[in-house]
């Protein structure tokens, strides 16, 4: 059953990943990867998941009221809207089980390989084929994952709003276990901010330097006034001051959707929100917009998976563990998913992400009016 198994697992991987690589790669390549573009469009597979996509949307709209600024999360306005949510909550989760799925089958083989038998040793080659097998498949679907983030950078926007929306609202209970209801809204927010800015990065590619820098200043000031507005909310002590400054968040998020939610074809500007919602937010510790910088999130997964694989040779080659050794392997592995979820992120990403928005320089004084020296300064005051 063993070996049966082990010969499984081989041409299963061999027979799905090669036609999988070359599947998805010229929607990586090309910019292209939208999660469920086309298997969205058949008729029985465009409904899975849809429906939940749309209660969650219609119940933070319940929950908000009826203001002309939620207008956007309406039935007759949010069709697009409902169209990111479904597809980044639906497809793009199937998409990762599919990619994951050989690589999960290998770490089982994996254990069957490392399991101590009487007469066996554990084979080097078999270790290594495996592994290489585990690793590969946990590349594909962290390359997928940031070819989705980076190809629809307005729907991840839209995602991470209403997830900001829904943290205040419906799944106000739903705090993680670690963490306090301010921190989890507060890295939900700052999640918004960072897919603000790469957003203002990826749909400014190309366009001329006055539209660009006029979308990073923009998104700059946004980025700045959502980060001020939380933390208003944050710190009032009295229910009405706090509902009152919530529902000045909830209006700037909804301002954000209100052009995230844009369908392509109808994106004829470099706007991310309406300039009346802003204010001038001169707060220092929010004066830059600024993707955090991944150099030491690449290696943490990398070194991590390292630690797994080095363990798993140990236990099997002294068989140190016994039989218990195939339910370390499992644990180990268990533990490796959240964390590369959490701080994986691939090699090309990194060299390609923005490490901030350009900020415009200051204005350069007037050739009419000289800059005054030090000293002209002190002798005016």
């Amino acid at each position: 059953m063993k070996q049966a198994y082990l010969w499984f697992v081989f041409n299963l991987w061999l027979l799905i990943t090669p036609y999988t690589l070359i599947g998805y790669y010229i929607p990586w390549a090309g910019g292209t990867r939208i999660p469920g573009r086309r298997l969205s469009r058949l008729p029985l597979l465009g409904s899975v998941g849809r429906p939940r996509a749309k209660a969650r949307l219609s119940a933070v709209k319940e929950v908000l009221g009826d203001r002309p600024e939620y207008r956007v999360l309406e039935n007759e306005h949010c069709e697009h809207l409902l169209s990111q949510v479904h597809a980044h909550a639906t497809w793009a989760r199937l998409s990762r089980v599919f990619l994951m799925a050989p690589g999960a089958l290998a770490v089982v083989a994996l254990a069957f390989v490392l399991a101590p038998a009487a007469g066996h040793t554990p084979s080097p080659p078999l270790i290594g084929l495996y592994t290489a097998f585990f690793l590969f498949s946990v590349c594909l679907t962290g390359i997928d994952s940031r070819a989705i983030r980076n190809a629809d950078s307005a729907g991840t926007v839209s995602v991470a709003a209403v997830a900001v929306l829904e943290s205040f609202t419906t799944r106000a209970d739903a705090v993680p276990a670690k963490s306090t209801p301010a921190l989890w809204q507060s890295g939900l927010i700052e999640e918004l901010c960072t897919a603000l800015v790469r957003r203002a990065h990826r749909e400014s590619l190309g366009a001329v330097p006055a539209s660009r820098q006029s979308m990073a200043n923009d998104t700059a000031l946004l980025v700045r006034n959502l980060r001020h507005r939380a933390a208003l909310v944050h710190s009032a002590n009295e229910d009405e001051t706090r509902r009152a400054r919530e529902h000045e968040l909830w209006s700037l998020v909804c301002g954000v959707l209100t052009y995230s939610s844009r369908p392509r074809a109808q994106v004829r500007d470099f706007h991310v929100v309406d300039a009346g919602l802003l204010s001038d937010v001169s707060d220092a510790g929010a004066a830059e917009a600024t993707v955090p910088s991944l150099k030491a999130r690449v290696l943490v997964p990398l070194v991590f998976m390292g630690a797994v694989i080095g363990v798993a040779v140990v236990l099997g080659v002294t068989g140190a563990a016994g039989e218990f050794a195939p339910l370390i392997v499992f644990a180990m592995a268990a533990a490796a998913a959240p964390l590369a979820h959490r701080f994986g992120v691939t090699v090309l990403d990194a060299l390609v992400e923005p490490p901030a928005l350009p900020v415009a320089p200051p204005a350069a004084p007037r050739q009419d009016e000289p800059e005054r020296t030090p000293e002209q300064v002190r002798s005016a005051a």
